[in-house]
């Protein structure tokens, strides 16, 4: 569903540059761009649901008498919730956040997208401005994005530039730039992909609060990006052609992953209380990975976190302890506070590098001026460099610690995000392939 106030997104771009040729044939160019793109598509749940704003307190308790008294304990909280806790009445099995949740104590969005209304009859803890609706996501033109870059090229194009040669066609460019955004929401299963990264495919918002909250360098951002190509003309009618690319590696968002115990997630990776979870390490933005964290000092940003926010209950279960229905203790009892996250391993990896030279070579033969011939050889990642880290299939920012994330990838586990073969030749940066081909024009 589109926001009723939708506007359409618009950009603003200028350039200043100078262009010069250095001698005959030789030219020079230099820019400045700045682009800035605003009110393009963020997905938002404009009831906000989960959010600590909207409490309701009536919903809490009615939650929390159901799940104590589905365990066999006193409806109130205090000693009931310490009873379901315990198991004692329920064959030795105690309550969890999840059996809380799943009872209206969380957030509709623990509802399978319904209202807690119309699945338990009363309202959630944390139901959102209108507590008889589920989460309400809505398109909304709230996005904002800015690129700023310094790019220059060197372009040449020369007859008989040296001995034996008939002529030269070369460019150079390099580009210094960043580009930042508002930043998506990284799915569950840690894949970031082309949906998950470009603004333009329409992201989830991290914060559906602040949407700008954690504006910063895009997935998608490329520090340096170093270009050439070109060909030479030789005689009898040979020519070598080539083109590479060298970039620097993209980013990504240090995001405390869901701990997977069912509902009841705001109680554990929301920092923020306004509903979403999943949410960035607090004090970092989107992109702070490769942009400032890295593998050199990624524990030490891991290590302040276990430190400062682990073990401690999120906005929401603040309110909880705030209103007298459960204690820091219980909390915790209940799997209900920030998760501890594993350090990464000694010699973590940072994202990588792209790499890639291709080289051809092809001679052309006209019979009668009617008809060419014109037989090649191409060779793509002709040196063979390893590639990793490509927008579908990069370290993931979720930090579990398991291989193919940014805290738990040593040199031999990044070959789950090495770029494979593919398809054909037009895999950018795939392992060396070798292309044949023959041409016939008349």
């Amino acid at each position: 569903m589109f926001n009723p106030n939708y506007k359409s997104p618009r950009s603003v771009q200028i350039n200043i540059g100078v262009q010069r040729e250095l001698k005959r044939g030789v030219v020079l160019s230099v820019d400045y761009i700045r682009n800035v793109q605003t009110h393009y598509l963020l997905g938002i749940d404009e009831n906000h649901a989960g959010d600590i704003r909207y409490f309701n307190q009536t919903g809490a308790l009615e939650a929390v008498a159901a799940t104590n008294t589905k365990f066999g304990c006193a409806p109130t909280p205090g000693a009931g919730v310490d009873c379901a806790i315990s198991g004692v009445n329920h064959g030795g099995v105690g309550a969890s956040m999840s059996d809380y949740a799943g009872l209206g104590l969380g957030s509709s969005s623990d509802m399978g997208g319904k209202s807690c209304f119309a699945a338990l009859g009363y309202p959630c803890a944390f139901g959102g401005i209108n507590p008889y609706a589920p989460p309400l996501g809505f398109l909304s033109s709230i996005g904002r994005s800015v690129y700023n870059g310094l790019e220059t090229k060197l372009a040449t194009n020369i007859i008989r530039p040296f001995r034996g040669t008939k002529a030269l066609n070369v460019q150079v460019s390099y580009a210094l730039s960043r580009f930042e955004n508002t930043g998506g929401g990284v799915p569950a299963g840690g894949a970031i992909g082309p949906g998950k990264a470009d603004q333009d495919y329409i992201i989830a918002a991290l914060d559906n609060r602040e949407p700008n909250r954690y504006f910063g360098p895009s997935t998608l951002d490329r520090t340096h990006q170093l270009s050439f190509g070109g060909y030479l003309d030789l005689p009898v009618g040979f020519q070598i052609g080539l083109i590479s690319h060298f970039y620097s590696p993209l980013s990504t968002t240090l995001t405390v992953p869901n701990t997977a115990k069912g509902g009841g997630e705001i109680f554990r990776t929301d920092f923020t209380g306004d509903g979403t979870t999943q949410d960035p390490i607090l004090g970092t933005h989107v992109g702070e990975f490769d942009r400032g964290i890295n593998a050199s000092n990624i524990n030490r940003a891991i290590s302040n976190y276990n430190t400062t926010v682990a073990g401690n209950p999120t906005p929401a279960g603040q309110i909880l302890i705030q209103q007298g229905l459960l204690t820091s203790g219980e909390l915790s009892a209940l799997g209900a506070v920030a998760p501890e996250l594993p350090t990464a391993p000694p010699n973590q990896v940072n994202l990588g590098w792209l790499r890639v030279f291709d080289a051809t070579l092809s001679w052309n033969y006209s019979i009668k001026e009617r008809v060419s011939v014109r037989p090649s050889v191409g060779f793509y990642n002709m040196f063979n460099f390893a590639n990793f880290d490509l927008p579908t299939s990069i370290m993931s920012g979720l930090l579990a610690g398991t291989a193919g994330t940014i805290n738990g990838t040593d040199p031999a586990a990044h070959n789950t995000n090495r770029v494979g073969v593919g398809t054909g030749v037009f895999t950018l940066g795939s392992p060396r392939e070798v292309e044949f081909s023959l041409k016939i024009t008349f």
